[in-house]
């Protein structure tokens, strides 16, 4: 009883504090929130196996133990659903959380001397990135270095997309090529 208890201890102390340590930067990248919440997990098992244990010793109630772990059970599955939902979000490819597609869309095509805007596509390739593609179509090719300045420039700085490839077309050419 008494062993596991200060064994116990001991995880919640050290799992605690590894789990401050990595408190900060959890915000910023998906695998360090999931060494994150691994730590707070096995802090709070730590912490309920120290409740249980010590319920147990001066109670004797023996049914305390399981409560506790169905408890610490239900905490860390709520605590990891985000997690999860995010790491699926990635693995598909899917428009990185806190990057608006369509106000992306809606600016690509406000610029001017853009006509049109297809093949708009946005992903994360890591947990801390995100990508651009698009075909821009340019009303006249003299427009071509001041709309890619001008949409690179935009979407690095005011919607944070790290690796931008945006092919430029011009409206003539295009137009022939779809027919």
């Amino acid at each position: 009883g008494m062993i596991m208890i200060v064994v116990a201890t001991v995880g919640v102390v050290i799992n605690g504090f590894t789990a401050i340590l990595l408190m900060k930067e959890s915000h910023a990248d998906l695998n360090i929130r999931g060494a994150y919440l691994h730590m707070m997990a096995d802090a709070a098992v730590s912490l309920g196996v120290v409740v249980a244990g010590v319920a147990l010793w001066t109670t004797g109630i023996l049914w305390i133990d399981p409560m506790v772990s169905m408890l610490v059970s239900f905490v860390v599955a709520y605590g990891t659903w985000g997690l999860l939902w995010e790491s699926a979000n990635l693995a598909l490819d899917a428009v990185p959380r806190g990057i608006d597609f369509h106000k992306i869309d809606v600016f690509l095509r406000s610029i001017e001397g853009v006509s049109n805007v297809h093949e708009l596509r946005i992903w994360g390739p890591s947990t801390s990135e995100s990508s651009l593609t698009a075909h821009v179509v340019v009303v006249d090719e003299r427009h071509h270095r001041r709309v890619l300045s001008q949409a690179t420039e935009c979407l690095k700085n005011e919607h944070g997309i790290k690796h931008i490839t945006l092919q430029i077309e011009d409206k003539k050419v295009s137009e022939t090529v779809s027919e």
